[in-house]
């Protein structure tokens, strides 16, 4: 608990925040993580009937969830008996107050004393914290608070001003584990269009650069402020476009995943230094990181297979790294839509039975990692452009070796270490050159390949230091369909170097090394149509496959799985014993380990895309 909080309570009020069991923490919560982007009503719905009492269905429905944001009125000052509740359903549940960063509609609510938007609009009005739409002069529609607004000491008095509100209405109340903060974003530069200019003037800026600037250092100041004000423990989320505040916050929301700013799975995920994964790395720790999938359609469609995969692929991305995945309507309005009462295959399986479950005894039914995220790698069974992939017998035949002075180099076959089988290639570049091409190992044989359409070159290697070195696809003639870089270390390691062509063409495979001396070895080569690799993650009781591809993959998990058997999407998880599994475009798998911790820790694999 915040120390400053507790010097701050009465005997009194330390008493009832003892009841208030704070949230389990989130290193400690088992896998996968549901999250609950959840709604309250003005009057309480979900939570609170027509007559006044509460509705002990929609609490055990939600109290299932690892973590819940709601809204921070009327639960705080009207319903606090809501939270109350879910705690003593889940005394490990997070629960986090929903406020606005940065807009406030016209609330003007006779409880002006309790009723917390009202006091947020009052604020912003006694500070004369609006900001204006430079078009039409009336407020700025989705960002009618002006973050940036200073007095004359230079004090961020609007965002200092509802960093004190907050912390007094939640931080202060005790009964939150947190704060997320929607519609709180780092510029307002994007919002902008024919009809929606900012006025900077009026917001006592000499130009829209300059307001630009001032409005980054309030958003930053109401970020700095409410830590410090809440400590340390207190969850602090936000959501708007790209992350920011990591010095601050514990995590953010990804919305509309995978297409957040009109992107991809891999730039939402991967990208740094905003991606997912590095949000995980990059935020105060523990991170609180969301995956947000939005429903596809009206109510009534939650349970279509083009929404069962959207759940699917969002909840096994977030379990990839170390946060929540949530799926619901994209205005999260539950008037709209009673999504706090869908339920999916693998939010909970019973272990014993492998069955989908409902109830929240079987939720975390992974449990823990025993292995960081890596990437699944394996040759696929297209055309192949290597003919002598293992070099078990020679180093010369479906190969070609080429050296150009001042480069010296050697080829061998080594029989004392091998990845796949029991010999290698070997490579002794004795003297270096300039020129990456001046030793070059090339297949005899060629596969087609057409711009449009992308190609996997698989194989492990390993080096007597680690060395960075291209490998192309060629044209007849000379040059490169394609092309790619991959650093390789001084372990066997698997990698796959995917290449994107810019011309059609009949290509061999090349890798040039001529730029750096030393040995290198190679083993089990392949170069064919397609990637063949899948983002995995092994848990104590299961395993997760994503598949961000825009290719259906067929792949190996080895012994002692089963896919759930669940009734959601029955096609995809019907209960049977894999060694594989087929994992189409965008889509994920989770699997149920069939025999105890025989899962173990895999080696972490490489993936090079060419961009």
């Amino acid at each position: 608990m915040n120390t400053r909080l507790v010097t701050r309570l009465t005997a009194a009020g330390l008493a009832v925040l003892a009841l208030l069991a704070i949230g389990l923490p989130v290193s400690a919560q088992p896998f996968p993580r549901l999250g609950l982007y959840g709604s309250v009503t003005g009057s309480g719905a979900p939570f609170v009937k027509l007559d006044g009492t509460l509705d002990a269905a929609a609490l055990d429905q939600v109290a299932r969830y690892h973590e819940v944001i709601l809204d921070v009125n009327p639960l705080t000052p009207y319903r606090p008996d809501v939270i109350a509740a879910l705690r003593q359903r889940n005394p490990d549940i997070h629960v986090l107050a929903y406020v606005l960063g940065h807009d406030i509609w016209n609330a003007a609510d006779a409880d002006s004393l309790n009723h917390y938007p009202t006091r947020y609009r009052r604020l912003v009005r006694d500070l004369g914290g609006f900001l204006y739409n430079r078009y039409d002069g009336q407020l700025y529609p989705g960002a009618d608070v002006n973050l940036a607004k200073r007095d004359a000491n230079g004090h961020y008095v609007v965002a200092e001003g509802l960093a004190a509100l907050l912390d007094t209405v939640v931080v202060m109340s005790g009964r939150w584990d947190g704060i997320f903060f929607d519609v709180y974003c780092q510029s307002l530069l994007w919002t902008q269009d024919a009809t929606h200019q900012l006025d900077y003037s009026a917001a006592g800026y000499p130009s829209l650069a300059a307001f630009d600037t001032g409005w980054a250092a309030g958003a930053d100041t109401l970020a700095n402020r409410i830590r410090r004000l809440a400590g340390g423990n207190t969850i602090l989320v936000g959501n708007c476009a790209g992350s920011a505040h990591e010095v601050s916050f514990n995590g953010w929301m990804r919305e509309n995943f995978p297409l957040q700013n009109g992107g991809t799975w891999y730039s939402n995920v991967t990208d740094l230094p905003h991606g997912y994964f590095a949000n995980d790395a990059n935020f105060q720790q523990p991170a609180h990181n969301y995956i947000f999938s939005a429903l596809q359609g009206a109510n009534g469609n939650q349970y279509s297979s083009e929404n069962a995969r959207r759940v699917r692929y969002g909840l096994a991305t977030a379990a990839l790294g170390e946060g929540y995945g949530v799926f619901g309507p994209s205005n999260r309005d539950v008037s709209t839509a009673p999504y706090h009462q869908w339920w999916y295959d693998e939010y909970a399986v019973d272990l014993s039975t492998g069955h989908a479950a409902t109830d929240i005894a079987h939720t975390g039914w992974l449990g823990q990692p025993v292995a960081p995220r890596y990437q699944q790698i394996w040759a696929g069974t297209n055309q192949d452009a290597v003919s002598n992939s293992g070099f078990e017998t020679n180093v010369t035949s479906g190969w070609t070796f080429g050296t150009f002075a001042p480069a010296v180099a050697t080829i061998s076959r080594d029989a004392t270490t091998a990845a796949v089988g029991s010999a290698s290639c070997h490579l002794q570049i004795t003297t270096a050159s300039t020129v990456d091409w001046h030793v070059n190992l090339t297949s005899t044989a060629t596969i087609p390949v057409f711009v449009g359409y992308s190609y996997s070159v698989t194989f492990w290697a390993k080096a007597s230091a680690p060395r960075t070195f291209p490998i192309t696809a060629t044209l007849p003639g000379g040059g490169a369909a394609a092309t790619s870089t991959v650093t390789i270390g001084t372990t066997w390691k698997q990698y796959q170097i995917i290449l994107l062509p810019t011309a059609n063409a009949s290509s061999s495979l090349e890798f040039f090394l001529g730029t750096q001396a030393g040995d290198v070895w190679l083993d089990d080569v392949h170069f064919q149509q397609g990637s063949t690799n899948v983002y995995r993650r092994d848990f104590q009781n299961g395993t997760v496959l994503v598949n961000p591809s825009d290719q259906v993959l067929q792949v190996p998990v080895g012994a002692g799985f089963k896919r759930i058997l669940g009734t959601v999407d029955p096609l995809t998880n019907d209960g049977a014993v894999v060694t594989t599994v087929t994992v189409p475009a965008g889509d994920a798998i989770f699997l149920v380990g069939t025999a105890g911790d025989h899962i173990p820790p895999a080696n972490v694999q490489d993936l090079i895309i060419k961009p």
